[in-house]
């Protein structure tokens, strides 16, 4: 019976370490690519999203672009 407690537990633990590793990939912009091929793929079925060199590129050429001071 033990054995099935500890096993129980560590499953719930691994299913909050994976909900909170998610979270922290939205956080911090890691799964952002992710994201985007999701969205593209279902607004865009017609062509092929960017790779993902070019989304990176494109994202930081946006945010030189478009830089804010915080400020109005």
């Amino acid at each position: 019976m033990g054995h099935l407690v500890h096993a129980a537990v560590a499953q719930a633990v691994r299913a909050k370490l994976h909900t909170w590793r998610g979270l922290w990939r939205d956080f911090t912009g890691e799964s952002a690519y992710e994201h985007y091929v999701e969205r593209h793929r279902r607004e865009h079925p017609d062509h092929e999203p960017m790779s993902e060199r070019e989304f990176w590129r494109d994202r930081a050429a946006f945010d030189e672009d478009n830089v804010s001071t915080g400020c109005c």
